[in-house]
């Protein structure tokens, strides 16, 4: 996209959009180089809105939809959807815009690819209302974020598909939320995904000593690869490292690692 239609762009989910926040948010997701020359598809808002975001895979039982994990949330959403073009794949833009939003230290909570998120049919019509997001079940992907710093009560949730006749699409949503639920934290399969994929893991919140709920979710998505080695590096890291092991994580799978400056833990994939 040249400077001056991304600007045009921009200028005009600035004026559509309440929030300011969203605005940057789709404006930069717009800027990356896998959605360049994308087409604006649907571009909206609604307030006062009662939703559930998946945490687990979808499927519809005697009529109804079931989740194997959820966020019930009320608000407003923000809703963008693109059309990339011919040139660009559909989860090469979604990982892009992952990897965007985790760099500004977004909290990723679920993250699925393919067959395991359940039937994009359902994806389409049911959670984002939006027929054109139908595709194969194994070309779709989907993630959850919880925003940082002053918008943590903010989720946005990506979505990518690659049509039958090759064309791609991403779908994000921004829904400020009136309140997140208390215990909302990432699956283990998620961590899991994110520390094989990324080969690291940070998790600048945990900068206290070990929580135990937090121990239980990490050991099991370590124990979800009992093969995969790790270092392990925080100011309480020996602390984490031994909660750890005592609710069952193999001691010989990690290396402790004594210097690491920034706040929280990290996780890093050992070859």
């Amino acid at each position: 996209m040249h400077n001056w239609m991304l600007t045009a762009v921009v200028t005009a989910l600035l004026a559509s959009l309440s929030s300011m926040a969203a605005a940057d948010t789709f404006a930069e997701l717009l800027a990356l180089e896998s959605l360049r020359d994308a087409k604006v598809i649907t571009q909206e808002q609604q307030a006062n809105l009662e939703k559930i975001y998946p945490q687990g895979s979808v499927r519809r039982i005697s009529g109804k939809m079931r989740y194997s994990g959820e966020v019930l949330v009320r608000g407003a959403v923000e809703v963008l959807t693109v059309q990339l073009a011919p040139t660009h794949e559909a989860l090469d833009a979604f990982t892009a815009s992952r990897e965007m939003l985790q760099n500004q230290q977004a909290e990723l909570l679920y993250w699925c690819m393919a067959r395991e998120c359940g039937p994009s049919n359902l994806w389409a019509n049911q959670v984002f209302a939006n027929a054109r997001l139908y595709g194969p079940d194994d070309r779709q992907a989907y993630a959850l974020f919880r925003l940082g710093g002053d918008e943590q009560a903010t989720l946005v949730a990506l979505y990518a598909i690659t049509r039958g006749n090759g064309r791609g699409f991403l779908h994000a949503e921004y829904f400020q939320s009136e309140q997140l639920p208390a215990n909302l934290l990432p699956t283990a399969p998620t961590l899991e995904r994110q520390l094989s994929s990324d080969e690291r893991l940070h998790l600048p919140h945990l900068t206290d000593l070990p929580d135990p709920v937090w121990t239980k979710i990490l050991v099991r998505a370590l124990n979800r690869n009992s093969t995969m080695r790790i270092s392990m590096a925080g100011e309480h890291a020996q602390e984490w490292y031994d909660a750890m092991v005592e609710q069952g994580l193999r001691a010989s799978r990690v290396e402790l690692e004594a210097e690491y400056s920034k706040p929280g833990l990290l996780l890093q994939r050992l070859p």
